[in-house]
């Protein structure tokens, strides 16, 4: 049986499998809220298989783009060691990035919905 949280109308908006407050409402999965929340997660995920890929990739890109931070700042690989191109895009997309979000961090930052 899920918890919930609704949003100031009432709506559901999120589901947890676990409590994340004493007081966290909790509903039956046959609730139709909660078979409502699903319903529309369900129908915002793309249906088409290019789409589906290229939010994957999205996505895995983010992965990548932090994957790079870490072996940098572990010193396992320096960004100079990567060819010129890759350096370039790589701090392309993190001064974009930090200009559109701020110091945003890594993927365990809580900052992301990835993963």
């Amino acid at each position: 049986m899920p918890y919930i949280q609704r949003d100031p109308n009432g709506s559901v908006i999120a589901l947890w499998r676990d409590a994340p407050a004493p007081d966290a409402e909790h509903l039956s999965v046959d609730d139709p809220d909660v078979q409502q929340f699903l319903a529309a997660d369900a129908a915002a995920e793309p249906s088409d298989p290019r789409e589906v890929l290229a939010t994957l990739d999205n996505a895995m890109i983010r992965v990548v783009e932090d994957l790079v931070d870490v072996l940098i700042q572990k010193h396992v690989i320096m960004l100079t060691d990567l060819p010129e191109k890759a350096q370039r895009k790589v701090l392309a997309r993190k001064e974009t990035r930090t200009s559109l979000f701020g110091d945003i961090g890594d993927l365990s930052s809580g900052n992301d919905d990835i993963l």
